[in-house]
């Protein structure tokens, strides 16, 4: 699947780190479940969770809009949200009411509040009945994307005024109790679903819970050649660019387009010609937009404690994982528990590790690993 350049005079497309991709390959599996989910959702009149949850840079963001594509074409109206949506009856008549009508607001600690939506009047005593009031009322399958889902576990981030609020919300949506289909597409690092567990959301269907990993071989040389060739427009055989690059972007959406931001200035450059020359420039430009977008996950972690983790994984080989309580443990040599038991969590909230399975955790990126180590447990920096 992937979107075609149609109009040659119009604006390039500027690669964007995160994001809907126009050029978008590979994940069939996933998309050909979904549509099975809403189908089957669909036919029932229910509704449930699917969540999406990986490593920083496994392409999500471009996931989500393509899954949201689908449901489009397959009778399904898809809602942007944002977590406040979950506990704002104001915030969700927006996202849902695009007509310009007018909305009046409305308090939910009021006790007995007034809702104002076109011909919509009706009294309701809190927020969660409102929410699930606007829900029951829709008429097409609706289906709700709620990306960097993650965040729903982080402290502060709910109200806590509001907590059982959404918890109301999720579980009516997750165990189709709206008598209408309606979805809840979730999105987010490996946190995700632990995060969904403070909420009471603790069983998702083994067709709903997707863990996403890079992109395979075929999938990311193709997304590569689409902006090599339809959006660059370059002159010659692609093929030892397209190769090089991959071998750099090892299947991380995110790092393709490291690579491909000075591919494209290059092609542009050059009356759209592929030189060697050329392609050691670009593999040398995209080597350091990698490295900032490493910068920018460690960042708000100080240097020693960057060091701390670097020389916990320096013994981990790449792609292998280690327990929790390991890595708490080996914090705990040079930090407090409080102290060690806080690094981690930032680690964790900023996608520096992920959880595996059975308590397993490493550091998602094999490169990003290699990086980590290099700079920080051997002296580098």
């Amino acid at each position: 699947m992937t979107a075609k350049r149609k109009d040659s005079n119009r604006l390039p497309l500027r690669p964007r780190d995160r994001g809907p991709s126009p050029f978008f390959h590979g994940r069939e599996e996933i998309i050909d479940n979904f549509n099975i989910v809403l189908d089957d959702h669909k036919a029932h009149k229910d509704g449930t969770t699917f969540m999406i949850q990986g490593a920083p840079s496994a392409g999500k963001t471009a996931l989500l809009d393509v899954l949201s594509k689908h449901a489009k074409k397959n009778g399904w109206k898809p809602i942007l949200i944002n977590t406040n949506t979950l506990w704002s009856p104001d915030e969700l008549l927006r996202r849902l009411d695009k007509s310009g009508r007018q909305i009046t607001s409305f308090s939910a600690e009021a006790g007995v509040d007034h809702v104002g939506h076109g011909s919509l009047n009706i009294n309701i005593k809190t927020a969660a009945h409102t929410i699930s009031y606007i829900l029951r009322g829709q008429k097409k399958p609706l289906l709700l994307i709620l990306d960097e889902a993650q965040t729903l576990g982080m402290p502060d981030v709910v109200p806590s005024e509001m907590k059982c609020v959404t918890i109301s919300v999720l579980k009516e949506i997750h165990n189709g109790d709206l008598e209408r289909p309606i979805m809840l597409l979730a999105g987010g690092l490996g946190t995700t679903e632990s995060g969904f567990e403070t909420f009471a959301i603790s069983r998702f269907g083994g067709d709903c819970t997707i863990q996403l990993w890079r992109l395979d071989k075929k999938s990311e040389c193709a997304v590569i050649r689409d902006w090599l060739i339809e959006e660059g427009r370059a002159k010659g055989d692609p093929h030892t660019w397209i190769q090089s690059i991959a071998e750099q972007a090892h299947g991380w959406p995110q790092h393709i387009i490291s690579y491909i931001k000075p591919a494209l200035k290059y092609i542009e450059s050059n009356n759209r010609f592929m030189s060697d020359e050329g392609l050691e420039l670009v593999l040398e430009e995209g080597a350091k937009y990698r490295e900032e977008y490493y910068q920018k996950r460690v960042k708000g972690v100080d240097k020693t404690k960057r060091e701390a983790l670097a020389k916990i994984f320096s013994s981990v080989p790449l792609g292998d994982t280690i327990l929790r309580d390991d890595i708490v443990s080996a914090l705990q040599e040079e930090y407090s528990q409080e102290v060690a038991e806080e690094l981690f969590n930032r680690a964790l909230d900023q996608g520096i590790i992920d959880e595996r399975k059975d308590g397993d955790y490493g550091i998602p990126i094999p490169s990003f690993h290699t990086w980590l180590v290099d700079e920080y447990a051997k002296g580098k920096s």
